[in-house]
């Protein structure tokens, strides 16, 4: 089966390079299914749930805001937040939400709200992808 090179990048570290089957990507415009010699696109990503498809099996990882570059059958992903819905603890991040929402309810400067907002909706986003995923 054919593959394409995948590399997910945080400010914190290079979360996976490697060899994939397939990709699936929230974008703005909707999900975006990233397949071997993909034509070549630029497209800003929103926090969602990152699909990896390699050998049979799929990888789930909740992801934040960024940017995502295909060329030359390599998808390069910039994001924010990467992580592997096993590795995400629920009660943290609900602890998270609940304190992002009760600052919402504050009076915040347009760069606060914009701050909050965003670490809400990265919550909400491992949230789902937790729930959606979790061991049975």
């Amino acid at each position: 089966m054919s593959e394409l090179h995948l590399k997910i990048v945080t400010p914190e570290k290079l979360i996976f390079d490697g060899e994939v089957n397939m990709v699936t990507v929230p974008s703005v415009g909707g999900e975006l299914v990233i397949l071997p010699y993909h034509t070549n696109l630029m497209s800003r990503i929103i926090p969602g749930e990152l699909k990896i498809q390699k050998s049979g099996k799929t990888d789930h990882l909740a992801m934040g805001g960024g940017f995502m570059q295909v060329a030359d059958n390599v998808v390069t992903i910039l994001t924010d937040l990467a992580v592997n819905a096993v590795d995400i603890d629920e009660k943290e991040v609900e602890a998270a939400k609940k304190r992002a929402e009760e600052a919402l309810e504050e009076k915040l400067s347009d760069e606060e709200y914009a701050e909050t907002l965003a670490i809400l909706e990265k919550a909400v986003a491992q949230l789902k992808v937790k729930r959606r995923h979790r061991a049975r």
